[in-house]
């Protein structure tokens, strides 16, 4: 009998649940009935549709919550679902959600390591990734607090770029000789390069011996470029013994620019092209980009699609080099400075 208490007992709940189970239908039925035959059955439906549509219309009501603030902390929330995070640090209770407890592992805010849950006691957290993504813990805080779990959240791949260089490339025209309006003018084409090799074709310097209205131009991006237009001999005190010097003018028209310019005698008109080296620094994609000058462009392979174009460089480390971000089409273009190594 002591064996068998337990199944007894179970055996007697199940009749007894059976029994009243049998009373309530009964009893269910007959109100339903005799709701069938009452003549206000009509109006107890009416109002039933009117209920059920304002039970509807609460159930589909947008309900939003409005997170409190901790009395005298206003910019401090205070969670309605969990309890308040505290972290003890050095038996100080450090509340991970007020602004102004102090920074569990620096620079990272309490609340964003909280909110990512990030562990704040490892002593190698800062330098951690993660998600494998090419960003340091650090780097995903200071680049734009984005989520250190998700490899899909990080800051932007500019943040990686490091202007590591920056080459010269220069091109003069110089007014050598002539000095007759019906003669020829000696103009001169010197190119410098910051390459070595290889050697530039055709050569660094070219001399031409040309009439008014002569076109000229030979250097890559200066082919056929120029015209002189005008002659004007002129000199100008100093020279030795006091015996002035020649200064006279060619104008010269320039097919690139639509514009004209007044070439000086034996005084070098020089033009400067600035090309930029970029490190690109993503660990497991390190590249190095360039040289590039102002209107070329590149594309990372990390984002296929996605246009970086030289749009301004002069010629200096500490002012960097400009870029143009362009995504899809219909996407605003947004403009980058790359700085150099600090």
């Amino acid at each position: 009998m002591k064996k068998n208490y337990h199944i007894i007992v179970l055996a007697v709940v199940i009749v007894f649940a059976v029994i009243l189970g049998y009373m309530c239908i009964s009893d269910t039925n007959a109100e339903f009935n005799s709701d069938i035959d009452s003549p206000k059955n009509a109006e107890w439906g009416d109002a039933t549709a009117i209920s059920i549509q304002n039970n509807i219309d609460d159930l589909s009501r947008e309900v939003k919550w409005v997170t409190p603030n901790l009395e005298g902390v206003p910019e401090k929330p205070l969670p309605l679902t969990r309890s308040i995070p505290i972290w003890v640090k050095n038996n100080e209770e450090i509340d991970l959600l007020d602004p102004s407890s102090p920074q569990i592992s620096p620079p990272l805010a309490n609340s964003w390591a909280f909110k990512y849950g990030v562990d704040v006691g490892r002593s190698d957290l800062l330098s951690l990734d993660e998600d494998n993504d090419g960003f340091t813990t650090e780097e995903e805080f200071l680049g734009g607090e984005t989520d250190p779990g998700d490899e899909k959240s990080h800051p932007p791949y500019t943040s990686k770029m490091v202007l590591s260089e920056i080459k010269e490339d220069t091109y003069a025209l110089i007014f050598r000789t002539g000095d007759n309006p019906d003669g020829e003018f000696g103009v001169r084409e010197e190119a410098t390069r910051y390459e070595a090799e290889p050697s530039r074709i055709p050569p660094r310097r070219k001399s031409h011996f040309l009439k008014i209205d002569a076109v000229f131009g030979t250097h890559p991006s200066h082919e056929d470029r120029y015209q002189i237009k005008a002659f004007e001999k002129k000199t100008k005190p100093g020279g030795a013994g006091g015996i002035p010097t020649a200064a006279h003018i060619l104008t010269i028209s320039d097919k690139k620019s639509g514009s004209d310019f007044q070439l000086e005698y034996k005084v070098p008109k020089v033009e400067k092209t600035f090309y930029a080296v970029i490190d690109f620094q993503l660990p497991g994609s390190e590249s190095q980009i360039g040289p590039l000058k102002v209107g070329d462009s590149f594309e990372l392979p990390t984002e296929p699609g996605i246009k970086y174009e030289v749009v301004n460089l002069e010629g200096s480390l500490e002012n960097g080099v400009k870029l143009r971000k362009t995504g899809a089409e219909g996407a605003s273009p947004e403009d980058i400075t790359i700085s150099a190594r600090n």
